[in-house]
């Protein structure tokens, strides 16, 4: 995990870049691939801005978030990250899952029931035979 910090208009401290690597390890929960962070922090006026940017398997998740408090900027865009990744997760969780479940249905249902194919008819039959017979 490589992690990327920008400050626009404000002075970095050691106490902000350790608050963002907490809050950005909770990410790794979520994703086994390598990820590649962005974090943009800024001031406007009087609030406070935070951009998080997660590069994580072939696809980017963007969060976004503005405050007049700092850490609760940070907090708020992990949030929203760690909510995206996870949605992610249980997509990709669910739908092999669904493949799994549908197929194992299937079979038990029609295991008693004789199947009816209408398109073998006289013409498919001749096939087999090798002769055509309408």
């Amino acid at each position: 995990m490589s992690l990327h910090l920008n400050f626009r208009n404000i002075e970095s401290t050691d106490a902000i870049k350790q608050h963002i690597e907490d809050k950005v390890d909770k990410f790794k929960k979520f994703v086994t691939y390598p990820m590649e962070i962005h974090v943009i922090l800024s001031v406007e006026k009087t609030l406070h801005c935070v951009e998080i940017t997660c590069h994580a398997e072939h696809k980017d998740f963007i969060a976004t978030s503005k405050s007049k408090n700092l850490y609760e900027s940070i907090d708020v865009c992990s949030h929203k990250i760690e909510a995206q990744l996870k949605k992610e997760r249980e997509k990709k969780k669910g739908h092999n899952s669904a493949h799994k479940i549908a197929s194992r249905h299937a079979e038990k249902l029609g295991a008693d029931i004789k199947a009816i194919f209408p398109h073998l008819g006289k013409g498919q039959q001749g096939r087999r035979t090798g002769t055509d017979q309408d």
